[in-house]
Formats: C-alpha cells, structure tokens, sequence
C-alpha cells in the first residue's frame, strides 16, 4: 500500500479486514449503521487515498437462518462472523450491497455527507479458497462462490454503472489454491473487471507472470489483474542463511519492477503492515524510492529476466536494471542512475553494467 505508511502523497489503500462488513453495518435487519465507515472514509480522503473496498458478505442473523444447523468455525480474522457461507437472504444481502455502493459512490444521490471523491473499486470477500488450516475465509465450493461473485458484481453495477469488481483474492499459485479458482474464472466472464493474486512471502515477484498466464488460459487475456497483497519472501531457501536486510533491499528492488513488468498494473505492498515485521527499513525504503521514480509508469516491459522498461507520462524513459544486465543500444550518452540504496550518479550508457540493482533514467 502507498499513503499513511509512507511519505508519499495519495496513493491506495485496501484496508484489511476494514469496514465494509455486512455484519457491522447492518446489525439489527433493516437498520443500518454508517457512523464508523463514514469516520474512516472520510479519513481516508483527506490523506487523498483511493480506497480498495473488501464486501465482507456474511452477518450472523442472516448466516442462522439456513446454516443455523451447521458447525461454527474459526474466521481467520476475528471480526467476521463464525459462519461464512454465501448469503441465505440474497435479499437482504442485495439492499445492504445496494445502499453500501449508492452511499460511496458520488452521484449525488443517498451519498455520504462530504463524499470528497467516490469509492469505485469492489472487491468481492478475501481468499474464498482458504477454508480451514488457519482458519476460514469462506465456506462453499467454487460454484458457491462463482454465484456470489456474479451476483455481487451486478448489485454493484446496477447501483453504480461506473464501478469495478475485483475477484477476493487468490491466496497463491498452489494447486489448492489454483483448483478452487480454475472452474470459477471458467465461468466467470462479465463478472468482475481486475483478477487479484496475492504472495504472502512466496514469490520473489508475487506469482505475477504465472497469474497472468493462469488468467489467459481461463478466458481471461483481456483483463488486467492487481497484486493486493505483496509481501516479499524473507524466510531462508533450504540450505541457505536467511536473506540480509541489504539482500531484502535489493529484492524489493527487483520482485515489484518485475510484478509490474509482467503486467501486475497495481501492487499493494504489506511491508511494514506484516504482524511479524515485515522486510524491514532497508526493504520499505528500496519501495519508497521506487514507488516515487516509476510509480506513475504508463506502460512496462519486461526486457529480459533482468532488465525492465518503464515509460512516464513526461516522456521519460526509466530502467530497472541488475545482476550485470546493459542498456539497449539506442541508449547513448551520459545517464542518471540511481541505486536500490539511494546512491545516484552518472554513467555512460555504452559501458554501463547494473552490478546492484539500479534505476536508469533516460529524459526525453
């Protein structure tokens, strides 16, 4: 994530689990409550932050009335409810997702009060495909969810034709997480507008290119897709010493201009939000360097597995170069370069090796 957590101005936020629960909002049937979801939009917008919306789709009355029978489980995070079934009232579940888009969407019409900027990107629950181990996320099988995706999904277009939908996240590139998503992305086209994947210390560059190629061959080749949950790998591989906060630096470097190289168009990085740490100093401040040199990049390539292109709305042409890639050789003449720890000179472009990872800026 960019904003609070860093000195960079704006930015998103994907607030986790945050506000947008069915079982807070509408405690009692029928009577819903803003107060705390309007404090927290509100304080969003004045750091100017686009907000990432979760729709946490479950609410304990509505969950007794057709799983009242079923075993209570643990929610992975304690503020959902102990049954995560799909809605019983599809109903009542389509008034609160109604009045919750029609209240942030900034028509004009039942807004907020204050509503600075609408809220326009909806993410439909978290992880459906974690179901059990450390807890649940959701109960269901890939049809459950397909039909509360697509339905969701046209509530939200119906409130708000402008609005849209993102898949919950897919917690990895791991069979069991590939073999819950491949028979819901089959059949779910028209039903949401960004695929999400999430890497949770897994992959050095957030399973973005398999992700991509896991979205092509469902169906999916003309949707882009968002990392929402980034967070770098810092466990040792087998065999070998855990990674240096130098090391961590350079990966964080390297995983986010690959992600978005291979066509991740946004990355929410977890970073400093991580319960255990996170990477640590040297890590956020290699993203706050890169997020501030290409983090408004209109296009990306990817130029080898070491090499990246980064095109700015300026004109500006910046690389993101390591372990001993070159420049191409239209590049001439003396060019600005900036290391993953900060350190900046000039270099000849015909003779320049990225021996560290390292930013090269070429003006237009």
């Amino acid at each position: 994530m960019l904003g609070r957590s860093f000195a960079i101005a704006g930015g998103w936020i994907r607030p986790h689990p945050g506000v947008f629960l069915w079982s807070e909002i509408e405690r009692s049937q029928g009577t819903y409550n803003w107060m705390w979801v309007d404090l927290n939009v509100m304080d969003w917008q004045a750091d100017r932050l686009a907000v990432l919306a979760t729709v946490w789709p479950f609410n304990s009355w509505d969950q007794q009335s057709c799983h009242g029978d079923d075993p209570e489980i643990q929610p992975v995070l304690w503020e959902l409810p102990r049954r995560l079934f799909a809605p019983c009232d599809k109903a009542a579940y389509r008034d609160w997702l109604t009045a919750l888009v029609e209240r942030y969407d900034g028509d004009g019409v039942d807004d907020m009060p204050g509503l600075a900027y609408p809220i326009r990107h909806w993410e439909i629950a978290n992880e459906p495909a974690m179901q059990g181990g450390h807890g649940y996320f959701f109960q269901g099988t890939s049809a459950d969810y397909l039909e509360l995706l697509a339905t969701s999904a046209s509530i939200i277009r119906t409130a708000d034709p402008e609005a849209l939908v993102l898949t919950g996240g897919q917690a990895g590139m791991q069979p069991e997480f590939t073999d819950f998503w491949r028979p819901v992305l089959l059949e779910a086209g028209g039903s949401f507008d960004i695929g999400n994947i999430h890497s949770i210390g897994s992959d050095a560059s957030f399973f973005s290119a398999p992700y991509r190629a896991f979205l092509d061959s469902t169906g999916h080749a003309d949707i882009p897709y968002w990392v929402t949950e980034a967070l770098l790998p810092t466990m040792p591989a087998p065999g070998q010493r855990a990674p240096t906060p130098d090391q961590l630096a350079r990966d964080t470097f390297t995983g986010f201009a690959s992600a978005l190289a291979d066509g991740a168009d946004r990355i929410f990085n977890v970073g400093p939000h991580d319960p255990t740490g996170g990477p640590g100093p040297e890590s956020d401040a290699a993203f706050e360097l890169l997020a501030r040199s290409i983090g408004g990049f209109s296009s990306a390539l990817r130029l080898s597995p070491s090499s990246t292109r980064f095109d700015l709305p300026d004109g500006t042409i910046t690389y993101v170069l390591w372990d001993g890639s070159d420049l191409p050789a239209d590049v001439t003449g003396e060019v600005m370069t900036t290391r993953y720890d900060g350190a900046t000179g000039t270099a000849d472009a015909s003779t320049f090796r990225a021996d560290v990872p390292t930013l090269v800026s070429v003006s237009p």
